[in-house]
């Protein structure tokens, strides 16, 4: 993640809850950046809510993109 998107920081959590019962796990793994700490005035917890209400999804292609970089970065075809 930090070779390819360059964030500031990377944050790692664990959400487990469905409908307020543990029913399944996600892991998110997120480039928190100075440009999206700038734009919400906020870091940790409070950027990645600020970030969830924005509700600024990326376009397919933008996603491909970085999918392709973070597959070259750790070796994979797929």
């Amino acid at each position: 993640m930090t070779a390819v998107m360059n964030p500031e920081q990377v944050y790692v959590c664990l959400w487990s809850h469905a409908d307020a019962v543990p029913g399944h796990l996600h892991f998110v793994v997120q480039p928190a950046c100075r440009s999206d700490m700038t734009r919400h005035n906020a870091y940790g917890p409070v950027l990645q809510l600020a970030m969830f209400e924005a509700d600024r999804i990326p376009s397919e292609a933008a996603v491909e993109e970085v999918c392709t970089r973070l597959r070259a970065e750790l070796g994979s075809s797929g």
